[in-house]
């Protein structure tokens, strides 16, 4: 069963901003329903997905991709005999296609990457149940695939500018094939984050002012996983 839910959108941001949410998280190697908390004190917002049910958001303008855009977020693979589907993450269908997929390879030893025609793999151990941090990178025609702070491949590929038909976490279109374990902390920004700012804050409350992520203002959709919805953040 997919959930499809109202969003709140923010009218306005601004360097200073602080938004508090709700935040239900999991353990660091993912197994547990314990809090998440990184070593900075930011609590992890975490959608827990059985294989029954994903999330899906109504679909807004803020959702689609900038000509350069950015996603990150937070993922644990948990399942042990492989489904005769590779489990998507997080899709962003339009109705001429899909702007941006990832998935993990069924066997959990690889990620699938898409954007409008194109599809790409780069191989990934996700066998060890641990939460990984994923980043794209889109610079409009080619993407940076990091992992867990490493340069994992660039990819001959980019994310497709199209009317947004929603936002998927945990299944293609809010098809039957649904992905089984943990995402959290997802973030898309409209503009091509530096990888070395991802690694900085991939850690990190990116809406701290105390401590401004120098993109803040380019940040688009932020999760609150706690409260089953996503954030639209506008200037």
């Amino acid at each position: 069963m997919t959930k499809h839910l109202r969003n709140t959108k923010l009218a306005a941001i601004c360097s200073a901003i602080v938004l508090s949410f709700g935040l239900s998280a999991c353990g660091v190697e993912g197994l547990d329903d314990g809090p998440l908390i990184t070593e900075s004190g930011y609590a992890i917002d975490i959608l827990s997905l059985d294989g029954e049910t994903d999330l899906g958001i109504e679909p807004a303008p803020q959702l689609e991709p900038a000509e350069q855009t950015t996603i990150e977020f937070w993922v644990q693979a948990d399942w042990t005999n492989a489904p005769e589907f590779d489990p998507v993450i997080v899709s962003s269908p339009g109705e001429d296609g899909v702007s941006y997929l990832v998935a993990i390879d069924r066997d959990r030893d690889g990620i699938i990457v898409g954007g409008g025609d194109t599809v790409d793999t780069a191989p990934f151990d996700f066998t060890d149940g641990k939460m990984h941090h994923v980043a794209l990178i889109d610079y409009g025609g080619s993407t940076t695939l990091l992992i867990d702070d490493q340069n994992i491949a660039e990819l001959p590929l980019g994310f497709s500018p199209m009317e947004s038909e929603g936002l998927f976490f945990g299944s293609f279109n809010g098809g039957e094939e649904r992905f089984t374990g943990k995402i959290g902390g997802f973030r898309q920004w409209n503009v091509a984050v530096p990888a070395n700012i991802v690694r900085q804050f991939r850690l990190k409350d990116v809406t701290n002012h105390d401590d401004p992520h120098p993109d803040l203002d380019h940040l688009a959709v932020i999760s609150d996983f706690g409260n089953d919805r996503v954030v639209y953040v506008t200037k």
